[in-house]
């Protein structure tokens, strides 16, 4: 692998792992600065906030299908085996 492959790679690498430990540690006295931080705005704008429309599963029985007797569909015939026979003596 070339030299500044693997520089680059370390130094993104190092960048990534220091960057999330950043994010994990900081903290805000009061909520305020909070509001204007610009790490806490971007991880708080991916969270989704949850909505359902129905709370409670409907269940509703569709139907049922009659029972019918497994018949096999494949046949063997000894014919089907192609079994050769002895080898020619020469």
């Amino acid at each position: 692998m070339r030299t500044w492959l693997r520089w680059s790679a370390w130094i993104c690498l190092s960048l990534m792992l220091w960057t999330a430990a950043v994010e994990c540690t900081h903290n805000h006295p009061n909520q305020t600065e909070a509001s204007s931080c610009s790490i806490c705005v971007a991880a708080h704008s991916a969270n989704p906030t949850p909505t359902s429309a129905n709370t409670s599963p409907v269940f509703a029985a569709v139907g049922t299908q009659p029972e019918r007797d497994v018949a096999p569909a494949a046949q063997l015939h000894f014919s089907d085996l192609d079994v050769r026979g002895p080898p020619l003596a020469l």
